[in-house]
């Protein structure tokens, strides 16, 4: 019996365990990857853009030293640059990316964070339009 015990803890446990990889928000969040030419020093999210955030599901992973994100994570330092290499980040240029919920590229973009152009893409997808839809 103590043996059920100790696996349903270890099973309820490794559930709690923080993303280690993007695929980890496959099908639970929207993600985007902010990779800023300066270091950002801190991030302030006004309450109406943290409202949007969380109607359409999206953690946002700010590329700085530690990084800064809406959500909690552990990517390893050689991952980060495995993402770097795989979006074909540049010094000298700030770039963000958008990852939809199936974990696809929908958006790769130099400049800052365009949140307009970021919500409109998304609540331009058909699973956004299902969600509302639903919430109606």
């Amino acid at each position: 019996m103590n043996f059920i015990y100790i696996i349903l803890f270890f099973l309820l446990f490794a559930s709690w365990e923080k993303p280690k990889k993007l695929e980890d928000f496959r099908w639970e969040n929207r993600v985007v990857l902010y990779f800023p030419k300066d270091k950002v020093e801190s991030l302030l999210v006004a309450d109406n853009l943290q409202e949007a955030l969380a109607k359409r599901k999206i953690v946002y992973i700010i590329f700085n030293d530690p990084l800064l994100s809406n959500a909690e994570m552990e990517f390893s330092e050689n991952y980060q640059e495995q993402l770097k290499m795989k979006y074909q980040i540049s010094a000298g240029k700030s770039k963000w990316v958008l990852i939809g919920l199936d974990g696809m590229a929908k958006l790769n973009q130099e400049g800052d964070l365009d949140w307009d152009l970021i919500f409109r893409t998304i609540d331009s997808m058909p699973m956004r339009q299902s969600e509302i839809r639903r919430k109606k």
